[in-house]
């Protein structure tokens, strides 16, 4: 059973402060301790860099007990670089990213992929392409009320522009807009390896495993990456190993979740060979475990399409290249919370981090706080069967196992 543990959390292209990272991770803790009837705690930050910021927090059942530190790979300060650029500048960007993934085939590959990401890729095309056929009716009209002649067509091209910026700038949707045409910009400069800054933010997040797995008193480290960041966490970890050639083979068992994962949006473009030669460098090491979870309610993700292979699934795959798990986000939700959620893709898409309303196969905080190791707790089954209604830890045997219905009494085995 696991007693300490370090986790390393590398998220999405948004800006989140570790700060709020701690107030949103209490609030999951909140919810685990009522689903699973157990305790926890968590610490504020105990350290804080350009590059990682650490917390610690801790769980107990009736007869289990564990310490997990937290550290964050920071990336939040590139982003905000990003959300400071002009709306001019953002719009020839976003301009230049969509010729690109057209060009390419990117956007054919990932239709093919996932109608539902290929969706959220041209989702904020189709707003402001909405914004000019709205300005361009805006100036049809103000062409006819003045007639031809008398620089009315001089009139409606101003009428056009303007009605065209003021919806760029003063939709509900431009937060929206401008995050995601941000996120599709830093993709395509990254790819192009434009990105200096980043590639040296990868390079020290590879330094960190490294010498997290070479001092750590943990018994496992997990490395969860988030969205993007779970294409980041496969370029960390394939650096790291090249850093240190015995790193999996001593220390801490090293584990990676990826979740919402966002993995084939480099690999599918020509120019993220590097990407995908990490992805398989990762997946070839049997000393790593590697869970990947999919969930179909999730828009921005690459649902049933294996992150390694680059081709699609059928069903769930358990032969740690990764083991890829399929969950129905409606069993980690009230019914009421999915119903007010489903809609919001963005919440949806966040689950994956945050505490659920039910027991369920998939538990973020029995993943990274529990006393199951890596392999087990994320098995098909997850926590389901090893956990009784007082919080304790049951034994594996099948006849014990058949006890951890929450509905049933639950007999406990001490592993504390």
């Amino acid at each position: 059973m696991i007693s300490r543990r370090h986790v390393f959390h590398l998220g999405g292209y948004d800006p989140i402060a570790p700060e709020t990272l701690v107030a949103r991770f209490r609030r999951s803790l909140s919810s685990f301790q009522k689903n699973w009837n157990v305790t926890t705690t968590a610490s504020d930050l105990t350290t804080k860099s350009d590059v990682s910021a650490t917390w610690h927090a801790e769980a107990s059942g009736a007869n289990w007990k564990t310490r997990t530190t937290f550290e964050i790979l920071r990336w939040d300060d590139l982003i905000l670089q990003d959300f400071q650029r002009d709306d001019l500048s953002r719009l020839g960007h976003a301009a230049l990213t969509l010729l690109d993934f057209i060009v390419t085939g990117t956007l054919v590959r990932y239709l093919r992929s996932s109608w539902r990401y290929t969706a959220f890729f041209l989702f904020p095309y189709c707003l402001v392409t909405l914004f000019a056929v709205l300005g361009l009716c805006a100036a049809s009209l103000t062409y006819r009320l003045f007639g031809p002649g008398g620089g009315s067509g001089a009139l409606a091209t101003l009428v056009a522009v303007a009605v065209f910026a003021a919806l760029l700038r003063w939709s509900p949707w431009r937060q929206k807009i401008n995050h995601a045409f941000d996120d599709w910009i830093f993709s395509r400069q990254f790819l192009y390896g434009q990105r200096l800054q980043m590639e040296q933010r990868i390079d020290a997040f590879a330094e960190k495993i490294v010498e997290r797995a070479g001092d750590s008193d943990a018994d496992e480290i997990i490395v969860v990456g988030h969205c993007l960041g779970a294409a980041l966490v496969m370029l960390a970890v394939a650096r790291a190993m090249k850093k240190d050639a015995r790193l999996a083979e001593q220390g801490p068992k090293i584990c990676i979740l990826t979740v919402g994962a966002t993995i084939p949006k480099f690999s599918l473009h020509p120019r993220g060979e590097i990407g995908r030669r990490a992805t398989a460098s990762v997946a070839q090491n049997s000393l790593i475990p590697w869970s990947e979870y999919h969930a179909r309610d999730d828009m921005i993700s690459f649902y049933r399409f294996d992150p390694v292979t680059l081709t699609h699934i059928a069903y769930d795959r358990s032969d740690g290249r990764p083991n890829i798990r399929r969950v129905q986000i409606p069993s980690m939700l009230s019914a009421d919370s999915f119903r007010r959620n489903r809609f919001r893709f963005m919440r949806i898409h966040y689950q994956f981090l945050m505490g659920n309303d039910q027991r369920s196969a998939y538990d973020y905080c029995m993943i990274v706080c529990g006393p199951l190791p890596f392999e087990e707790i994320t098995g098909p089954a997850g926590g389901l069967p090893r956990f009784g209604v007082d919080g304790a830890l049951l034994a594996s045997d099948p006849a014990q196992t058949k006890l951890a219905c929450p509905a049933q009494a639950a007999s406990s085995v001490n592993v504390a």
